[in-house]
């Protein structure tokens, strides 16, 4: 049977070619700038800037093995190899200059973030490097304990910068405007076998690769996460963020040899499991990338690509620049005014704004565009806006996206609301499999205490949280518990509102 799904999905779709310019051995990394596609091979970086028809390389770069990461910051051309550590070049990669002082050897990835280069390490969490002269590296763990020494991932958007660990499911969360890190757990919860794989950024959500074959999405830059698409075991696994859909590569060994599986899962359809389109036997993905109108395939056997028109209306990739877009959130909230929804959003800055579209959903997962309202343009200051939905419904979700002079595009974190006092408190699913999502609206700032309790009435979990005036929407795990009735009790504004459910998990 294996031998056969093997053949099916290796001819399915698979038109895979090898770049034949460059050696049919490993190629360890991948990585898009503009018009530019780079590879690293052993010691040196292949580039394509002509959608991959010709290639050339660099330099030999002195010392190294593998070049396991690399990245353009400031336009010279920054390389990792892991024991090794960073070397720069600032023409094209003709000659190399060694600037690892200060960093730990192991490099795993880079990330430029707000105008700074940052680089994860297996051993020593995060570094940055030094703004002033640029040729060392500088400690950025501020808030961080030994269990986010090994960081495997690391990746930003407009409003947080968010790393992921080897282990217990921990990833490290850090805000526009703070310096601290927070560590924080995948679904709330330690889970000692998970790690990530992978962290890739799409518009307003995060997606991530677990080690244990979850998957993991976030809307509200990385603060809540909620799993998508199946479990599938992998030894390593790769994120691709295409315009229609996550493309997935995942490792998989039969106990002779490696494979990879390559899968898709559609944006309008995460509910679904992935859908695999190819096996290419003997073989070990690194990482994959879309460049042009291409998948490309950095791997054990060489540099590999296959036409997206092979794959079901799957065109391009979604290629989001929202580091650099000139708009940052640092507030959004909704309240019930007068039996309408009062959404009120402020913008530290703005830079060549068009306008904001106020989006809806029903489901957190499908929007629809209620109304709009032009923006400042440009402007230092923070700025203020409101808008009133008046069409309500029994729950909703809102979002706020801002539009440039050129058409791009930048999300708000997500937020529900309801206009019925019945819905000051609000749980479901019910039944639930793992996540339960839990609404309270509250005139004010407060501490809530959720609890659950078993059929004994033990206490089996303990999650405290910070809620802000207006609506609030957070989850609490209990994929790990075992099947049966449980009471999850809610407290909060002091003590005063104490709401409690009783849930089955089946």
């Amino acid at each position: 049977m294996t031998l056969v799904l093997l053949l099916y999905f290796s001819s399915l779709f698979s038109q895979w070619a090898r770049v034949q310019q460059l050696p049919a051995s490993d190629i360890f990394s991948l990585y898009k700038n503009g018009s530019t596609l780079y590879a690293g091979g052993r010691n040196l970086i292949y580039f394509s800037s002509d959608k991959g028809q010709t290639w050339d390389s660099t330099t030999s770069i002195p010392l190294f093995t593998e070049v396991s990461n690399i990245i353009v910051y400031k336009n010279e051309l920054y390389a990792s190899s892991f024991s090794i550590g960073v070397s720069r070049s600032s023409d094209g990669g003709r000659t190399w200059q060694n600037i690892s002082t200060g960093i730990f050897p192991e490099v795993s990835d880079f990330v430029e973030w707000r105008g700074d280069l940052y680089a994860a390490t297996l051993g020593a969490s995060v570094f940055k490097l030094d703004p002033v002269s640029g040729n060392n590296w500088l400690s950025f763990s501020n808030g961080l304990s030994s269990l986010s020494a090994n960081i495997t991932t690391i990746t930003g958007n407009n409003n947080a910068l968010v790393a992921g660990t080897l282990a217990n499911a921990l990833y490290d969360y850090l805000p526009v405007g703070s310096t601290t890190w927070e560590e924080r757990f995948l679904l709330g919860q330690v889970r000692p076998t998970e790690g990530a794989y992978d962290i890739v950024t799409g518009h307003d959500s995060l997606f991530l690769s677990g080690s244990t074959g979850r998957f993991y999405m976030s809307t509200d830059n990385g603060l809540n996460w909620r799993t998508f698409g199946g479990i599938l075991p992998s030894l390593n696994s790769t994120l691709v963020n295409a315009r229609q859909a996550l493309l997935l590569s995942r490792v998989i060994f039969d106990g002779v040899i490696f494979h990879t599986s390559f899968s898709y899962l559609k944006k309008d359809s995460l509910q679904d499991p992935f859908v695999p389109f190819s096996v290419v036997s003997d073989h070990y993905t690194y990482r994959s990338a879309i460049f042009g109108d291409k998948l490309w395939d950095a791997s054990t056997e060489g540099l590999f690509f296959m036409s997206l028109s092979n794959l079901p209306g799957i065109s391009a990739d979604d290629t989001t620049d929202a580091i650099t877009l000139p708009v940052q959130f640092v507030f959004f909230n909704a309240n019930c005014e007068s039996e309408q929804v009062l959404l009120r959003w402020r913008t530290a800055q703005e830079l060549n704004s068009s306008h904001f579209s106020i989006e809806r959903s029903n489901d957190a997962i499908h929007w629809t565009e209620i109304g709009s309202l032009p923006s400042a343009g440009t402007s230092n200051s923070e700025k203020s806006y409101s808008f009133a939905d008046n069409n309500l419904l029994p729950k909703s979700y809102y979002r706020i996206a801002q539009f440039d002079l050129d058409g791009k595009v930048q999300y708000s974190e997500m937020i529900s609301s309801s206009c019925s006092s019945s819905d000051i408190f609000n749980l479901w699913p019910n039944p639930v499999r793992d996540l339960a999502y839990i609404s309270v609206v509250t005139p004010g700032e407060s501490q809530a205490i959720v609890r659950v309790f078993d059929s004994k009435g033990s206490l089996v979990k303990l999650k405290k949280l910070a809620l802000v005036a207006g609506s609030n929407l957070f989850t609490v795990d209990l994929q790990a518990l075992a099947n049966g009735v449980y009471t999850v009790s809610v407290e909060w504004s002091s003590g005063q509102m104490k709401k409690a459910l009783q849930v089955l998990k089946q």
